[in-house]
């Protein structure tokens, strides 16, 4: 499972996808505590792990609809530089397209030279029409994979605890817990300071539960 989720996932998706799962399991257990003095643990297990799921399969077809989005995007991109009346006009799209991401990195020869590049891949580029490929498919089923496996750690609580309230706590613990470990892998994966990102990420959570508290839950 590790290998099939690494293998379609990059790691910024990753860790994007664990975050919003704790995020929203969070989020969730403060909505449904809002307001009721009943809640059981069972019903919070089943409302936390039901919401996790629907968002999975949510933010997965999501992953293949973007795919399909950023592919037709490229298409119309190809499409255009090869339909251009001439070179000059080609090169032109290409840098409306390109140009404020290579500026902070290259010189205006670089730069012209790397248009003329992206010209002529162009021209060489398969024009199939863009469609949802396999990939993209086994990409939105590891993402509702990333989002379920995020989830499991804080349903424990609910699992062996029977007072609801205490099992929240528990459960919030176990969340920011594995926020603050997300910013700190976060953080290093991108060569940043980790405990300064793990600290903003857990954060994020201090706060959500803090507002869930503050409004009763």
């Amino acid at each position: 499972m590790r290998a099939f989720i690494q293998r379609h996932l990059d790691p910024a998706t990753r860790v994007g996808e664990c975050l919003f799962g704790l995020i929203m399991a969070l989020g969730i257990t403060g909505a449904v505590r809002l307001g009721t003095n009943e809640t059981s643990s069972h019903q919070l297990f089943v409302a936390v792990l039901g919401c996790n799921v629907a968002w999975g399969v949510v933010d997965g077809v999501m992953y293949v609809m973007l795919a399909l989005f950023e592919r037709s995007r490229k298409s119309r991109i190809v499409n255009c530089v090869v339909t251009a009346p001439d070179d000059a006009a080609a090169i032109e799209f290409i840098r409306a397209e390109l140009g404020t991401r290579l500026e902070p990195l290259t010189t205006p020869e670089e730069r012209q030279q790397l248009y003329q590049w992206v010209l002529e891949l162009a021209r060489r580029a398969n024009r199939e029409p863009p469609r949802i490929r396999r990939e993209d498919i086994l990409g939105g089923i590891a993402v509702g994979i990333m989002v379920l496996f995020a989830t499991l750690p804080i349903l424990v609580p609910f699992i062996l605890l029977s007072n609801a309230d205490v099992a929240v706590r528990c459960s919030n613990l176990i969340a920011l817990g594995m926020l603050f470990w997300l910013g700190f892998w976060w953080a290093r994966a991108v060569g940043a300071n980790p405990y300064r990102i793990s600290a903003g990420v857990a954060a994020v959570g201090i706060i959500l539960v803090l507002i869930t508290i503050l409004l009763g839950g």
